[in-house]
C-alpha cells in the first residue's frame, strides 16, 4: 500500500463484456505503486468533454482494452512525486494531453500520471475554474490565437461557429466576440437567448447554412469558420467562407469525411487547418492559460458549465450521446 493513499478509492470505469456491450460503473480502485517521472494525484474537479463519451461508449480508435477509466482532464493536489518537476501538495491540472485515452483517465478520486502531461494551476486561478475550462476552453483559446495568428482582421462578416452550445463552441464563441468580431452561431438546440449572451451576433439553424445547394461557390457570408462538428459543415459552409478566409476543424461529432469541391480553395484561396491542443508547445500552453486566467473572471462564464458527482456521470455521458447537454460538466470528486 502506498502510504500516501487510502487502502482503495471510487473511480469511474468502463466495462466491456463478452458481447461486446459496455457499461459503466463507479467502483473501487488501487494504485499499487509509483515509479520514476510519475506523479499521484488527488483529483478535485475532473470535466466531461465529447471525448469521454466517446471512450465511454467504446469507440475503438481511441481506447481498445478495457476495463478502462475516462477522464481526459483532472485538476487536484499531488500526494506523492517521483519527478523533479513536482513536489507534494502542489496545486495542478492535466489538460490537453493522451490523458484516458493512452492511460486510465480523470475519473477517479486519485490517478497516477507521468510528470509531462502535469502543469502548474495558473496564479490567481483556482483547481475548480481549471476544469471549468479544461480541454474545451484550452481548445478554443487555442483555435482564436490560430485565427488572428493567421491574419483574421475584424470585418462586417461574422465568424460561424457551429457546434455552438458546446463547451468549445461557447467559449469560442465568447473570446472572439470579446475581441470585436462578430458571430454567427450555429446550433440544433433553440438557445438564442443564451448564445447572444455569451456574444454571439446571431444564432442560425443548420438549413440556413443553405446546405442544399450544389453549387461550388455562393454569395460570400463569413470571414472564417470553426468546425466543431464535422461532416457537411465544412461541405457548405466553405461555399460561403470569404476570399483567404480560414477554416478551423476541431471536431468531427457528425463524421470524419465529407466530400467537397476544391473549387473555393482555389478560386478564393480559402484554407483549411486542423486544431490539435495536445500539440500545442509548453511556451504556447502558458500563454494560452494566461489568455483564460484573464477573462476567466467574467462572471458571465459561470453560467457555461454544471456541478456533478462521480456516481452522476454514466446519466450524464447519455445525455451527451443524445446530444442533450448544453456547455460544460465539472465532476467534483469529493
Amino acid at each position: 500500500m502506498n502510504k500516501f493513499l487510502p487502502n482503495s478509492f471510487d473511480a469511474l470505469f468502463v466495462k466491456k463484456d463478452n458481447l461486446g456491450n459496455y457499461s459503466l460503473s463507479v467502483e473501487k480502485n488501487t494504485i499499487s505503486k509509483i515509479d520514476n517521472n510519475e506523479v499521484i494525484i488527488k483529483v478535485l474537479y475532473s470535466s466531461l468533454n465529447y471525448k469521454d463519451m466517446l471512450i465511454c461508449s467504446g469507440n475503438p480508435g481511441l481506447v481498445r482494452k478495457y476495463p478502462h477509466i475516462p477522464g481526459i482532464d483532472a485538476a487536484g493536489i499531488i500526494v506523492n512525486s517521483k519527478s523533479k518537476k513536482f513536489k507534494k501538495d502542489d496545486k495542478v491540472m492535466i489538460v490537453a494531453q493522451p490523458l484516458g485515452v493512452r492511460s486510465n483517465g480523470g475519473l477517479a478520486q486519485y490517478i497516477k500520471v507521468q510528470s509531462d502531461w502535469v502543469e502548474k494551476i495558473p496564479k490567481n486561478f483556482s483547481i475548480k475554474n481549471s476544469m471549468i475550462f479544461g480541454t474545451a476552453g484550452f481548445t478554443a483559446s487555442l483555435a482564436a490565437m490560430t485565427l488572428l495568428k493567421n491574419g483574421l482582421k475584424k470585418s462586417k462578416k461574422p465568424i460561424l461557429i457551429s457546434g455552438a452550445t458546446g463547451g468549445v463552441g461557447i467559449i469560442a464563441i465568447y473570446i472572439l466576440s470579446k475581441l470585436g468580431f462578430s458571430i454567427s452561431a450555429v446550433t440544433t438546440k433553440k438557445k438564442e437567448k443564451f448564445l447572444k449572451k455569451m456574444g454571439a451576433t446571431e444564432v442560425i439553424s443548420y438549413d440556413q447554412l443553405n446546405c442544399f445547394s450544389n453549387l461550388p461557390l455562393l454569395k460570400i457570408k463569413y470571414s472564417a469558420i470553426i468546425d466543431n462538428v464535422g461532416g457537411n459543415i465544412i461541405k457548405f459552409s466553405s461555399k460561403q467562407l470569404d476570399n483567404n478566409g480560414k477554416i478551423l476543424s476541431v471536431g468531427i461529432a457528425s463524421g470524419d469525411s465529407v466530400e467537397i469541391s476544391i473549387m473555393p480553395f482555389i478560386l478564393r484561396g480559402i484554407q483549411l487547418i486542423g486544431i490539435n491542443s495536445e500539440n500545442s508547445i509548453p511556451s504556447l500552453r502558458k500563454k494560452i492559460w494566461k489568455n483564460i486566467v484573464k477573462f476567466s473572471k467574467d462572471k458571465k462564464l459561470q453560467n457555461i458549465y454544471k456541478e456533478c458527482n462521480l456516481k452522476d456521470v454514466p446519466k450524464i455521458i447519455k445525455k451527451i450521446k443524445l446530444n442533450k447537454n448544453i456547455g460544460r460538466y465539472i465532476v467534483k470528486m469529493d
